[in-house]
């Protein structure tokens, strides 16, 4: 890849990574002040833990994306980036630019998501 695409490819994943960090810091001052205000009946006590947990989960999401940016701007600089792990060959530049971090080309990644789903059976998920 052309030194300057991968220039702004790196700028796009900083500013990925800010944006997220920025959400899960709101997202955790939301939890705190949640935590704080306290509940006047168990119907809002079940809503609130419902809300804590949801954030909670937003926060873990927002976490693994951190670190799936982090592990691009290594790839970017050791070389390595836009190289499927799965296959070795190049992923698409069109892929790279919807999904910077992205660490698989779009073939491998739907056979891994196919390998997942059978893995995971048919009623993942479900109650």
């Amino acid at each position: 890849m052309r030194q300057k695409r991968l220039e702004l490819i790196r700028k796009k994943l900083l500013s990925m990574r800010e944006t997220r960090l920025q959400e899960i810091r709101r997202q955790n001052t939301d939890a705190a002040a949640l935590i704080d205000e306290g509940v006047a009946d168990i119907a809002d006590q079940g809503l609130t833990d419902s809300l804590k947990e949801y954030l909670h989960l937003l926060g873990d999401a927002g976490r693994e994306e951190v670190r799936e940016i982090d592990a691009a701007l290594e790839r970017l600089r050791d070389g390595s980036y836009g190289t499927c792990e799965s296959c070795g060959k190049a992923i698409d530049l069109a892929r790279l630019e919807i999904l910077p971090f992205t660490r698989q080309c779009l073939k491998c990644r739907k056979i891994a998501e196919k390998e997942e789903s059978i893995k995971s059976g048919p009623a993942k998920g479900q109650l």
